[in-house]
């Protein structure tokens, strides 16, 4: 049986090919007072609930790479480009496995930039599709 703190566990070793480490399963809580916002490149995973399936267990996880904006307000285009390229080679082929006797699926869905004004960041949004056996 593949649950949802399994999912990121096997997302969070996918993600080794981005070279940033410090990655987390929970959205940063930013100090109001500093109003500093991201301080460093992070990865954040969110792996969303399974839907009932006859042979499969879909599910959407949502791999956040985020990069800090500068201090202007303006993001690091430059950097989010680099990650986004990288994030097409990484998750580009469907991967097959199995995990604790379980056969899952995950491939990408889609993958863009979008921003988080309360972390002052902007991120790379992998959206993928995971899929566990239900045989």
């Amino acid at each position: 049986m593949i649950v949802t703190t399994d999912i990121e566990d096997i997302i969070l070793a996918a993600c080794q090919g981005f070279g940033i480490s410090k990655t987390t399963t929970e959205t940063p809580i930013i100090d109001g007072t500093t109003n500093s916002g991201l301080t460093e490149e992070m990865i954040i995973i969110h792996a969303k609930a399974q839907q009932d399936g006859k042979y499969w267990l879909p599910s959407f996880v949502e791999v956040n790479v985020c990069v800090p904006d500068f201090e202007s307000g303006n993001r690091n285009r430059n950097r989010l480009n680099e990650l986004e390229r990288m994030a097409e080679k990484i998750f580009l082929k469907p991967v097959a496995g199995v995990h604790d006797g379980t056969s899952y699926t995950f491939s990408r869905y889609s993958i863009g930039i979008e921003a988080d004004t309360s972390l002052k960041c902007h991120y790379v949004n992998c959206r993928l599709l995971f899929n566990v056996l239900n045989v």
